[in-house]
């Protein structure tokens, strides 16, 4: 009865995911809570994932990173833009390029946008760069960039992909380190910027860019000079502790939450601020995800779909061919549907195949991770691509020349890079 309910639990799970009709992580803990009360698990199993060293790391490092936006760097680069605004050329597309590369790094890509699109909009349709031929393309920059670099957010990445698929594959062997995805994803992130450094000229020079679909970015506070330092010095030190963790080991998982609260007492951060980023969505979706995979490990659910898939795709797979097909699927996939949702969906399935095949994860679901922000196809694919095609008044005909290429090259970067690191036999 157990393996039922457990594949009911499951299965709604990634029908509510699809459908988003409530926040994904209110889907997590209601699937968490039926699993108790219907005695698959105990209410300590079904919770636990809040005390998991992941959440532990990633919760606190999300309010961290929130202080950085208080500073003075954001202000000096909207400047910066702004000064910009009269360039035209090669430079003009270089900087946009990097400022986004920049701000995805710690402001989520929506905001990242509406900040950006207002310089866009600025821009003059004469001549060869003009805001509807950088769109597109700096939207592109973002799905390659998007929390690559391991600072701010981008330094607990491995941590929340650890989250998704540990408590099915429990071999410490098979847990990501901090560089891991950075370094699976470099030569994909260069491929595709170097795609978008020379293809922009295949968008329409057509029409203005529409700032209607964006919201206004309030202006945040900038801190005073003291607590500003103080940002700068605990993130610094933050950021050295996650690096050097060969050597600082658990202390790894506690310095985010040290850290937060030295800017608490150091009066940088406030409390309701701190509580804010520490209950956003995405923790109780990751502690959720945690319970359900324990249910899956527990009720033998999880070996039955994974001995399904595996026989689907033989005995002894190529690792390559693994590669690429998961590859494939996760960016199609977010292509049409939101890749948060995708990326939750793939993350159980492909651990519950990596187990029932004794494979290396690692290789997988770095594809997923990195694929699933390989959203720019449709306008379907993130609340950022569906404003940029509004913005920019794109149809996909429009657009095909630039996104085919850019998606045929990702999945072929990706799939080759995580193939070479990360093999699925070893």
């Amino acid at each position: 009865m157990q393996l039922y309910i457990t594949l009911a639990v499951l299965a709604f799970m990634i029908v509510m995911f699809m459908l988003q009709k409530v926040p994904m992580g209110v889907t997590t803990m209601t699937c968490c809570a039926v699993l108790a009360i219907l005695g698959v698990l105990t209410p300590g199993e079904a919770f636990a994932g809040f005390t998991n060293n992941s959440i532990i790391l990633v919760a606190p490092m999300m309010a961290l990173s929130s202080a950085i936006t208080k500073t003075s760097i954001v202000p000096k680069i909207r400047a910066k833009v702004d000064e910009m605004g009269g360039k035209t050329g090669m430079a003009l597309i270089i900087f946009f390029y990097l400022v986004t590369i920049a701000f995805v790094q710690f402001i989520p890509a929506t905001a990242t946008f509406s900040i950006l699109v207002v310089f866009l909009a600025t821009l003059s349709d004469e001549g060869e760069v003009t805001p509807t031929r950088l769109l597109m393309p700096m939207l592109a920059i973002s799905c390659a960039w998007k929390g690559l670099i391991p600072i701010g957010m981008g330094a607990t990445a491995f941590a929340t992909i650890n989250a998704r698929y540990s408590n099915i594959i429990e071999n410490p062997a098979f847990q990501l380190q901090m560089l891991d995805k950075f370094k699976v994803a470099i030569i994909p992130a260069l491929c595709l910027t170097l795609w978008c450094l020379f293809a922009w000229r295949l968008l329409p020079k057509k029409g203005n860019v529409n700032t209607k679909g964006f919201k206004d970015v309030k202006e945040t506070k900038v801190l005073p000079p003291a607590q500003e330092k103080l940002v700068f010095i605990v993130f610094i030190a933050v950021m050295a502790v996650l690096v050097l963790n060969k050597w600082t080991g658990s202390l790894m998982y506690v310095a985010p939450a040290a850290g937060v609260l030295i800017l608490i007492y150091g009066k940088a951060l406030t409390v309701p601020e701190v509580t804010k980023a520490m209950t956003a969505d995405m923790i109780f979706l990751m502690a959720g995800v945690l319970g359900v995979a324990t249910a899956m490990t527990k009720s033998g659910a999880g070996d039955m779909i994974g001995n399904a898939i595996l026989s689907i795709l033989g005995g002894h797979p190529s690792s390559l061919f693994v590669m690429f097909l998961f590859t494939i699927v996760t960016i199609v996939m977010t292509t049409v549907m939101s890749n948060s949702a995708t990326a939750n969906i793939l993350y159980t399935v492909a651990a519950t195949v990596c187990l029932a095949g004794n494979w290396d994860p690692r290789g997988i679901m770095l594809i997923i991770a990195i694929g699933n922000v390989i959203s720019l196809g449709f306008p379907s694919g993130a609340a950022e691509t569906a404003l940029i095609y509004a913005a920019g008044n794109y149809s996909i005909k429009d657009v095909w020349k630039f996104t085919v290429p850019y998606i045929l090259i990702a999945i072929v970067t990706i799939a080759l890079s995580a193939n070479f690191f990360y093999p699925i036999y070893g």
